[in-house]
Order: C-alpha cells, then sequence, then structure tokens
C-alpha cells in the first residue's frame, strides 16, 4: 500500500469507529504509520480526507444505483436488487459505508456539493429508470433528496445503528435482506409507480 493509500484507510478506520471530531492528526498518522505532514501533503488536512473518504462513497453509491437499474426490470426487482447490491457492497467497504451514511444527514458545508451531486445523480438514474418502466414519480420535486435519504435510511437503519456489527453475519445480514426488502416493495409504490 502507498502512504497515501495507508492515510486513506486509517482515516476511514478510525473515523469509522469514532467520528470524525473525535481523530486528531495524530491518531491517523499513528494508525497509518506515516508522518502527520503527509496527512496535509496528500489530503490538505483532515477535512480533506473525510471529502475524500465520501467522495469514495458517492462514487461507490451511484455505481450500485447504476448497476441497479440498469438491471432492474420493475419495481420489485429494483427494490431487490438495491438492497441486495448496497449490502453487499457495504460489508467490503464497511468503513467508507458508516463514515458516507454518518455524513449524508450532517450539514457540513464542505460535503454539501458531494452530497447535492449523490442526490443528484442517483434521481436522474432513477427517473432514467421509470422512463424505460413506465412509472412516475408521485411526489414534489423539491423532497427528492429527503426520499433518496429515506430509503437509504431504510437500506442501512441497522447497519448505521449497529455501527456495522452484524454486517459480517451471513444469517442476520440474509434476514435483514428481506425484511428491507418487504418494506420498501409494500412502501414505496406511495411514492412512485
Amino acid at each position: 500500500m502507498t502512504k497515501r493509500e495507508k492515510i486513506f484507510h486509517a482515516g476511514a478506520k478510525l473515523f469509522a469507529e469514532r467520528s470524525f471530531n473525535s481523530v486528531g492528526i495524530r491518531d491517523i498518522a499513528r494508525e497509518a504509520d506515516v508522518n502527520s505532514a503527509m496527512i496535509s501533503y496528500y489530503f490538505g488536512g483532515k477535512a480533506g480526507l473525510l471529502r475524500e473518504i465520501f467522495t469514495s462513497f458517492k462514487e461507490r453509491m451511484i455505481e450500485v444505483i447504476r448497476k441497479s437499474m440498469t438491471g432492474a426490470k420493475d419495481h420489485d426487482e429494483l427494490v431487490e436488487l438495491n438492497v441486495a447490491m448496497f449490502l453487499d457492497d457495504a460489508r467490503q467497504n464497511r468503513d467508507v459505508y458508516l463514515i458516507g451514511l454518518r455524513e449524508l444527514n450532517h450539514d457540513s458545508p464542505e460535503l454539501q456539493d458531494l452530497r447535492d451531486g449523490l442526490y443528484n445523480s442517483g434521481w436522474e438514474l432513477f427517473e432514467e429508470f421509470l422512463a424505460r418502466t413506465g412509472g412516475n414519480i408521485k411526489h414534489p420535486e423539491d423532497v427528492r433528496d429527503i426520499t433518496f435519504t429515506a430509503v437509504i435510511g431504510t437500506i442501512f437503519s441497522d447497519y448505521l445503528l449497529g455501527g456495522g456489527n452484524y454486517i459480517d453475519d451471513d444469517d442476520k445480514v440474509g434476514a435483514y435482506k428481506e425484511i428491507v426488502t418487504a418494506l420498501l416493495k409494500s412502501g414505496s409504490p406511495a411514492l412512485w409507480g
């Protein structure tokens, strides 16, 4: 691993375990086994590192959304694919998802452009899916980000609350996928269909 990668992973691990505000530059440097000046060199500081981690989260989310929207033939299949693909990706990228999901709901101005980009990209892909499958949106455009966050929150509620503690248990993840899929299949048609 390069020094940059070590810092990225150390920061993600520490921010996920504790929080952005409770982790210092020295903590990250110690975890990455690098000089603390390297964090500024590669990321411009701790806030730049958080931005890089959230950018990774955003890119991962958009890729999952793109794959599920492209692969689904109808609403039910979309829900099944979204839930399965998001949870599978989160299992592989636990720290990045924990940080990204936490930061989705924070009002930190330094990440607002990335949050907006994620919402906008997700909705563009969803609108393409609706056009392809003959569905339409039944709610005002001004609540798109709230709806997006609510759906993502439904998928990841236990993951967020449990801090990823159950994400490695195949049986619990399987049961969780079934429950969340059923909730979204029954509730989301009221929003679009």
